[in-house]
């Protein structure tokens, strides 16, 4: 509504007799109107129609108090740290420590540090084995000697060592690449646990030379920098390998510069996926990824999400403009075979 009909349409109460008005309400509807006239504060600056009472039916408990309120939150916290440094601290320790000042914590920690405790808690108790429960003499003792007098009671055997999370047998796999078995064509290492840096360099090397593996897959494996570095030469000189997966890892941003670096030098990889490593990679990797493989044409899918919005659209370029070439190469391909086939037609109908 326009401030010109908003002002024509107040004109109409401008003659209104509000004693009149007054008088023609009701008791109920006066008592209501007091209600309301009683919750206008007259120091308030929003506009009456947008004034609302208050309508909570609980009596008030007190005024709050944001200093009494910080106050028993520090004096909490000096406990909390009190306790555990007390109780983490030996007889001998206490002699010889020097007097610390404690951290009060802010209001903007307090729920951080919750977590934190919450979460060293669940470590430990996925951390700690589970132990079997030994045998009770003081409450069975009749279970604790056998009828020669000898004694029945067992120690506590410990719980069998988890179970890898891949059922690959390492071992064999690495043995079956250093020989080239050709029905090797496959190497999958993700989640394999207690797989050392080692023997995943030891995998890279053998695969330098193999002719047989196409597929290369070794997330989440721990693996670091110096296995990228291997992955690297592979890229360089292996000519088999199409897909590789190293996500989830601890590989810096100057392993992933050099995998990208060998893709330069390499024409048959299409998949490379390296994303949620253990640290980040930065803009300024993002952007030289992306110089890198400009002159890459083979590869069509690259599993990695770029932070910045610049080198994000270029490679989404880069990957289109590969996928239209390897289109067009298949296109090619198909002619030149459908051209051969129709030569071979052409002389058998001249034989005949």
């Amino acid at each position: 509504m326009s401030t010109f009909g908003y002002r024509r349409e107040l004109s109409k109460y401008e003659d209104l007799d509000e004693d009149e008005l007054l008088a023609s309400l009701t008791a109920e509807e006066l008592q209501e109107l007091e209600k309301e006239l009683a919750d206008i504060d007259p120091d308030d600056n929003l506009p009456i129609g947008l004034r609302q009472r208050d309508q909570t039916a609980k009596t008030r408990t007190g005024t709050f108090s944001r200093e009494a309120l910080m106050k028993y939150w520090e004096n909490e916290t000096r406990k909390l740290l009190e306790e555990e440094r007390i109780g983490s601290t030996s007889p001998r320790q206490v002699s010889d420590q020097q007097p610390q000042t404690l951290i009060i914590l802010s209001e903007k920690h307090l729920q951080t540090f919750y977590e934190e405790e919450e979460e060293e808690e669940e470590e430990k108790e996925e951390n700690c084995p589970k132990i079997a429960p030994t045998l009770d003499c003081t409450t069975h003792p009749q279970q604790c000697w056998s009828s020669n007098g000898q004694s029945n009671q067992r120690q506590a055997e410990p719980e069998p060592s988890r179970m890898s999370g891949n059922p690959t047998v390492v071992d064999e796999v690495l043995e079956k690449i250093l020989t080239n078995d050709p029905d090797a064509t496959e190497v999958n290492l993700n989640n394999t646990d207690n797989i050392s840096q080692d023997t995943l360099i030891r995998f890279a090397e053998a695969l330098c030379s193999n002719t047989h593996v196409h597929f290369f897959s070794l997330a989440n494996t721990h693996a670091d920098d110096q296995v990228a570095f291997a992955i690297a030469k592979v890229l360089r000189e292996n000519s088999n390998i199409t897909n590789l997966n190293i996500e989830s890892n601890f590989i810096t941003g100057k392993g992933i510069l050099a995998l990208v670096q060998a893709l330069t030098r390499n024409s048959t990889l299409t998949e490379m996926r390296f994303h949620n490593q253990r640290h980040i990679c930065g803009g300024q990797v993002e952007m030289e990824i992306v110089k890198l493989l400009r002159e890459n044409t083979t590869l069509i899918k690259l599993g990695y999400q770029f932070d910045l919005p610049g080198p994000r659209i270029s490679m989404t370029t880069i990957l289109t403009r590969n996928q239209d070439l390897q289109r067009q190469k298949r296109m090619q391909e198909l002619r030149h075979q459908q051209g051969g086939l129709n030569a071979v037609l052409l002389r058998c109908s001249l034989k005949i």
